[in-house]
């Protein structure tokens, strides 16, 4: 604790426990963990990732240079795609011709908002990309078994940190608690996390109508 104020880390992480679980029992995602899901929605699913993860790696960096806390938090592979990349180029996807879902649209629109009135905001949007990590390597072996993918290409982009995932982990959340977020940052990181979370939702009940 800091005084009477939550440690941030600590915040997200409770009040986004019912979220994250409801996505996770989403049937899309199951069917990821599975590795069930049908190869065209896998693919239309990895460019969504890829749009959600080029446009915070294209914010992200101006937004730093304008606020120490943020350049503490974001790290060089923050903005390295080319686990997704590879993973879209495997299935001859081209990330140029990824439309983004509705769900993904409107979560870069926010996103361009955030940039524009509360950059350190976008922060609670990594921390769910960076949260999911945490049980994507399981999901990777399973894809690769459900979708008979090589080892390095196909799911790469769900194990994208190998060995180092705990490590990377471990730092996001350590920094994160040293930044001494206000109170009202904070709500406002958990509303961004919050948001996050429900477009994954959003984005499996879309890729359900496909």
């Amino acid at each position: 604790m800091q005084g009477s104020q939550p440690l941030v880390m600590d915040a997200l992480r409770e009040s986004t426990k019912e979220l994250h679980a409801d996505t996770e029992g989403h049937q899309f995602q199951k069917q990821l963990g599975s590795g069930t899901v049908r190869k065209d929605l896998y693919v239309k699913y990895l460019g969504q990732l890829y749009l959600m993860h080029k446009h915070l790696a294209d914010l992200l960096p101006h937004a730093a240079a304008n606020d120490a806390r943020i350049a503490a938090v974001l790290a060089p592979y923050h903005s390295d795609l080319s686990a997704v990349v590879g993973d879209l180029g495997y299935f001859d996807a081209s990330t140029d011709s990824v439309v983004p879902l509705t769900a993904t649209a409107a979560l870069l629109d926010t996103m361009d908002e955030l940039a524009k009135h509360s950059p350190v905001s976008l922060l609670g949007q990594l921390y769910v990309l960076e949260g999911s990590t945490n049980g994507a390597k399981f999901m990777a072996k399973t894809l690769r078994k459900g979708l008979n993918l090589p080892e390095e290409r196909g799911a790469k982009y769900f194990d994208r940190y190998g060995d180092l995932q705990r490590e990377r982990w471990t730092n996001f959340k350590a920094t994160m608690n040293a930044q001494g977020f206000s109170q009202s940052e904070i709500d406002a990181l958990v509303v961004e996390a919050k948001r996050m979370f429900q477009t994954f939702f959003e984005i499996g009940c879309e890729l359900e109508t496909c």
